[in-house]
């Protein structure tokens, strides 16, 4: 679906098989500041019209001539499209919608539509379809930051990882007080703080840059090189860096 802001145009696809509501349709919804992309008056027009115009919202009529009525054409548009389907409905026996009730419709308009029940129909839809849809923005962000922190935790509780935080003033501090991968944590100390002020002095640095990513190599208890993963990000006002340092394999072990 396009982006319903205010500097973009919503899109409306008609299925109307009357010509003359079509035509009485369509002009109230331009007067209201839309755009109509197509009319169709039959269900596999309104079906191949949804797909090729990609509309942000379908006017319906509940009662489509040929083998597929309206509620047909929906469920087929909403396995393309994930857009608010509005149905026309002419008879004043509301009991037609309870064939749709396995489907999802945002709402419902019974002719002879008016413009006011129209733009008041239309502006709830859409309001609503939006407000839907940040909804599911954050909850997918939330849950990608979820699983993010999952794998984060997974490495500082096996003891794979520590966090650090550092500032020009204070130098590093770290969230451990036990070695990780047989290193003393003054040895990170040392070499955390080395690096970050490296990098504080760099030409990344200079021009802007606010991520640091280093590979480190210390030597454990025997001697041998462990390799370990420093990132991290400046903040820009303070100065500060904060970051984590993972233990990686080593190669060959």
């Amino acid at each position: 679906m396009s982006d319903l802001s205010n500097d973009v145009r919503t899109k409306v696809l008609i299925a109307e098989d009357d010509a003359i509501v079509a035509l009485d349709l369509q002009g109230m919804v331009m007067r209201l500041g839309f755009d109509v992309v197509a009319i169709t008056e039959n269900g596999q027009t309104a079906i191949a019209a949804a797909r090729r115009f990609q509309p942000d919202v379908l006017l319906l009529e509940m009662s489509l001539p040929g083998s597929m009525d309206g509620i047909e054409v929906a469920k087929e548009v909403h396995k393309y499209l994930d857009i608010p389907i509005v149905f026309c409905v002419a008879s004043p026996d509301l009991s037609i919608l309870a064939r749709a009730k396995d489907i999802s419709y945002a709402g419902y308009l019974l002719k002879p539509i008016n413009p006011d029940s129209l733009a008041t129909t239309l502006d709830t839809v859409l309001y609503k379809y939006k407000l839907a849809k940040r909804v599911e923005i954050a909850e997918a962000k939330f849950k990608k930051l979820t699983e993010a922190n999952e794998v984060l935790n997974f490495f500082f509780d096996s003891g794979a990882s520590l966090k650090w935080s550092w500032n020009p003033e204070s130098g590093v501090s770290l969230d451990a007080d036990m070695p990780m991968g047989g290193i003393a944590v003054a040895d990170f100390s040392r070499a955390i703080d080395s690096s970050v002020r490296s990098f504080a002095e760099s030409p990344a640095r200079a021009s802007g840059g606010t991520r640091i990513a280093r590979l480190l190599e210390m030597p454990d208890s025997s001697g041998k090189a462990m390799p370990f993963a420093l990132i991290g990000i400046l903040d820009p006002q303070t100065g500060a860096v904060s970051g984590m340092l993972v233990l990686l394999e080593r190669s060959g072990a």
